[in-house]
């Protein structure tokens, strides 16, 4: 069952689960993204701040992207208010490793997040921009090297932005 988290808790564990996965496979950790709420959360990775989160998702991504000095196997961009269960993130790391570009994952034919992406991509990660649809572009480029990871929760497919949304997920949830 799939339990929502708030942003901080949710946050701190896909950065845990994330430096868990690349523990002995690269030299460094990858930097997990933060924004203001997250300011004073310590974890034992890299932190890289968005000092403008006002100015877009993919300029959070592009600051993500280029605090990496060299390409991991797989980058995951995995959004604070889209919190989903670890097996998501697994099955999306084990299409990554198969030697597809991109992974999204899918709940009853609709994409959702988090999305994955092969390290050999970091340079296309580090220009996105919310002119040319960010992420969304950057699959569509990768489309004949794209794997659809079909999953069995709707948390994939949720926006977490506000009260009302977050109230709705939590009751989906609730036995």
């Amino acid at each position: 069952m799939v339990t929502v988290a708030s942003a901080l808790c949710a946050e701190a564990a896909l950065a845990e689960a994330a430096i868990k996965h690349n523990a002995g496979t690269t030299s460094r950790t990858s930097p997990p993204m933060l924004g203001p709420a997250t300011r004073r959360l310590e974890l034992s990775a890299t932190t890289v701040f968005n000092p403008t989160p006002e100015t877009g998702r993919s300029a959070s991504i592009r600051l993500g992207a280029a605090a990496l000095l060299e390409a991991p196997e797989t980058i995951l961009i995995q959004s604070v208010d889209q919190p989903v269960p670890a097996d998501v993130i697994r099955a999306l790391l084990e299409a990554i490793a198969v030697s597809v570009d991109a992974a999204v994952p899918t709940y009853r034919g609709r994409r959702g997040h988090p999305v994955a992406f092969a390290g050999r991509l970091l340079d296309e990660l580090r220009t996105v921009t919310e002119e040319d649809q960010g992420l969304r572009a950057l699959v569509r480029r990768h489309a004949a090297q794209l794997a659809e990871v079909a999953v069995e929760t709707e948390a994939v497919i949720w926006n977490l932005n506000d009260p009302a949304a977050y109230a709705a997920a939590r009751a989906a949830v609730q036995p």
